[in-house]
């Protein structure tokens, strides 16, 4: 099996380019990320957000809740 570029142990053995190489793979993969989020419902996230909120306090004392 190949060695990924990224690898953190290995940057100060890689080439400028090599390093420039691994940074833009990246940045590609972070950048595919935040596009999938902006195509997200709007509305689905804030009912997920909301179900979130209520199972995170539903067995918490109610001295102790964390969003109410």
């Amino acid at each position: 099996m190949a060695q990924s570029a990224t690898r953190p142990d290995d940057i100060h053995n890689q080439t400028p380019e090599e390093r420039r190489l691994a940074q833009f793979e990246q940045n590609q993969a972070l950048i595919a990320l935040l596009d999938a989020w902006e195509r997200e419902d709007p509305q689905e996230q804030r009912e997920t957000l909301e179900m979130l909120v209520r199972a995170l306090d539903e067995d918490r004392p109610s001295s102790r809740k964390l969003f109410a």
